[in-house]
């Protein structure tokens, strides 16, 4: 599938974000260590001079979206957990951290734990909420299905789990065979359906991952996790359509998603939706955004279709700064390069 036909500025060539991998690579890791990390993180408000206090929920998410740890933060703004990590030479674990309650905006970010690492130190800055009212609770799309979760037998739980640490170690059949596992006990375990398909698709199964998402949407049609693994899957296609429509219901689940935001936009400019790109490319640099500077890119070319060429300039600017050494430097120079001749002082 080609590319639409787009208009002179985005032509020029098209954009590559860093983060253009879809899932890992199928591969059996040998020599693997588990172990355990103390993460210390401090949250504040509006700025390190404003310890949060106390009532915040912390929450520790493996990558399958499973909170793993919950707790709240003392009267300095403190939580602290125990997380099990599985490391492989020098790779870095990933987890996230999910940050809600009373007067703060939610706030979500990746969390990389280094392979010898033993104490995590974090700082987090949220947003205080004016209108004084949580944000959020659990997240949609664990909160709308908890009562079927509830419901999961020990046995298929206990296959799940085991299906993620396979799934950590990149050991992709054996994953795939715990999952398959967790499902038969408990058919209606959305969790297993999603980790299925993401072992599925690391293993060059794409028919069978693509089958192990939708079965986890139709189970929870909040699921944004799972939906976000099914708009790369079009990314991989290049079903722009498909994966723009994939991704903004994830948003309506997961709002402050980071990539979600990004590939939206991305999509977006190929489908010449400039204004929608823009809307979230902007959000998604409000957000936690690490490794998507190209967003700035997809607003700039949005921006220039628009016949904005100030703001273009400003994103193309944004661009360097947050990715000084990043694959577009070079087209971000020229265009600043371009519009600054034809932009006003």
């Amino acid at each position: 599938m080609k590319f639409p036909r787009l208009s002179s500025a985005i032509a020029m060539g098209l954009i590559v974000f860093p983060l253009f991998v879809l899932f890992p690579a199928a591969t059996r890791v040998h020599s693997q260590q588990i172990g355990t990390v103390q993460v210390v993180v401090r949250v504040y408000i509006d700025g390190l001079h404003n310890p949060a206090g106390t009532n915040l929920t912390v929450q520790l998410l493996d990558t399958f979206g499973t909170v793993e740890k919950e707790t709240h933060t003392d009267s300095g703004g403190m939580v602290q957990f125990q997380a099990k990590v599985i490391t492989t030479g020098s790779q870095e674990t990933t987890k996230r951290l999910r940050i809600y309650g009373p007067g703060i905006k939610e706030y979500e970010e990746q969390l990389d734990i280094g392979a010898m690492e033993f104490r995590k130190n974090v700082n987090v800055i949220v947003r205080s909420n004016p209108s004084g009212a949580p944000t959020a609770g659990l997240p949609t799309d664990l909160g709308s299905v908890a009562a079927n979760r509830l419901k999961v037998p020990n046995k298929a739980e206990k296959e799940f789990q085991k299906g993620k640490e396979a799934g950590d170690k990149k050991d992709w059949p054996e994953a795939t065979k715990h999952f398959q596992s967790a499902i038969a006990l408990y058919p209606d375990y959305d969790l297993a359906y999603n980790g299925l398909g993401q072992a599925l698709a690391s293993n060059g199964d794409v028919k069978g991952a693509r089958s192990a998402f939708e079965k986890a949407i139709r189970l929870n049609d909040n699921f944004a996790a799972a939906y976000r693994n099914l708009a790369r899957l079009s990314l991989s296609e290049r079903k722009f359509d498909e994966m723009d429509n994939l991704l903004t219901r994830s948003l309506s689940a997961d709002p402050l998603n980071g990539w979600a935001l990004a590939y939206a936009a991305y999509a977006e400019l190929q489908l010449q939706k400039f204004d929608d790109a823009i809307t979230h490319a902007r959000k998604a640099h409000s957000v936690k955004h690490d490794g998507l500077a190209s967003v700035h890119i997809v607003a700039a070319r949005a921006l220039e279709e628009k016949q904005s060429p100030s703001e273009a300039l400003e994103e193309y600017r944004l661009y360097l700064q947050e990715d000084a050494n990043g694959r577009d430097v070079d087209r971000a120079h020229k265009a600043i390069t371009r519009l600054s001749g034809a932009t006003p002082n």
